[in-house]
C-alpha cells in the first residue's frame, strides 16, 4: 500500500534512512508514478534496492510512499548522501494511482527497462550504442540490438478496449518486441465501430502514459548514441496522437510548459 506522507512530511525522511541502514549496502533506484492525487500535489514515489553489484537485479522495494516536490527533493538528497547507496538511478513507474505496478524505466547512469520481478532492457556501460535485451526472464541477455540498427520505436496498442501495449524497435532487417502487457479491467466494447466517447479518449490517454513517457526516453537515448546523433522517429497510433485526442493534446501541452518553465529557471539561476 502507498503510505501517504503529507502529513508527516517530516518523518518519511528518517523512514528512508531507517530502511537503507536494514537494507545495507547497494545499488538503489527512485522511481515516481503517473497521476496520483493532483489536488495535494502528491506524487508516488518507490525507492528500491535492485542489487548489491553492478548489473544484479534483485527488486526489494524499501519504500513507497506518496510525496510532495519538497519531499521528493528531501528523499533524493538523502539517497545521493548515504554511504549504503553505491548508485542511485532514476526513473518511472507504469503505476496510475495507488495501482499496483508492473513495469518501469530508469535514465541514469544508463538507460533502462525493468519489471517488478525481472529486467527487460538494459543499456551497456562501457559501449553506450548497445542494449542488451532479456527475451526470457530469468535468464541472461540474449539478444543483442546496436542502435545504429534502430530504423522506429513503437507503441502499438490492441484493438478497442485497447487492454494490451506493446513497445518494440523496428530494425534494419527485423522487428523486435520489447514487451507487452495486457491491463486488466477492460470490458468488451459492444459497438467497436462508434466514435470513442470524451471518457473513454481521457482513459486511454492516462493508461498510456507511462509506455508513452518511456519510448519517448528510448527514442532519446538511441537518437543520442547513434552516428552524428541522427534522429529516430516514434510511431504511436492515432487514438493517443494529439490531433486525434483531445485529452493527448492538453497533456502535450501541459508537458511543453513543464519543461519550458525549468529552462528558464536554470537560465536565471546561471545568470550573473
Amino acid at each position: 500500500a502507498v503510505v501517504s506522507t503529507q502529513s508527516t512530511g517530516n518523518e518519511v525522511g528518517s523512514t528512508l534512512i531507517e530502511k537503507i541502514e536494514a537494507a545495507g549496502l547497494g545499488y538503489y533506484v527512485h522511481l515516481t508514478g503517473q497521476y496520483y492525487d493532483h489536488d495535494h500535489m502528491l506524487t508516488r514515489n518507490l525507492v528500491m534496492k535492485v542489487g548489491e553489484k553492478a548489473g544484479e537485479f534483485n527488486p526489494n522495494v524499501i519504500l513507497d510512499a506518496a510525496c510532495t516536490d519538497a519531499e521528493i527533493k528531501m528523499l533524493t538528497n538523502i539517497l545521493v548522501d548515504t554511504k549504503e547507496c553505491r548508485h542511485v538511478s532514476a526513473g518511472e513507474i507504469d503505476s496510475v494511482g495507488s495501482d499496483n505496478w508492473n513495469y518501469g524505466y530508469t535514465l541514469t547512469p544508463t538507460f533502462s527497462i525493468f519489471s517488478s520481478t525481472s529486467s527487460i532492457l538494459q543499456q551497456d556501460s562501457e559501449n553506450r550504442g548497445l542494449l542488451h535485451l532479456h527475451t526470457r526472464p530469468g535468464y541472461s541477455f540474449n539478444q543483442k540490438i546496436w542502435m545504429k540498427d534502430v530504423e522506429m520505436v513503437f507503441v502499438r496498442l490492441s484493438d478497442r478496449p485497447w487492454a494490451t501495449q506493446k513497445l518494440g524497435v523496428k530494425l534494419q532487417d527485423q522487428q523486435v518486441d520489447i514487451f507487452a502487457h495486457t491491463r486488466p479491467g477492460f470490458d468488451e466494447v459492444e459497438d467497436s465501430e462508434t466514435e470513442p466517447s470524451h471518457d473513454e479518449l481521457g482513459e486511454i490517454m492516462i493508461n498510456t502514459e507511462w509506455i508513452v513517457k518511456c519510448a519517448a526516453q528510448l527514442v532519446h537515448t538511441v537518437s543520442q548514441n547513434r552516428f552524428k546523433n541522427k534522429h529516430v522517429p516514434l510511431y504511436v497510433p492515432k487514438i493517443i496522437q494529439a490531433d486525434m485526442n483531445p485529452w493527448v493534446e492538453m497533456r502535450n501541452s501541459m508537458w511543453h510548459s513543464q519543461v519550458t518553465d525549468k529552462l528558464e529557471r536554470s537560465r536565471k539561476d546561471y545568470i550573473p
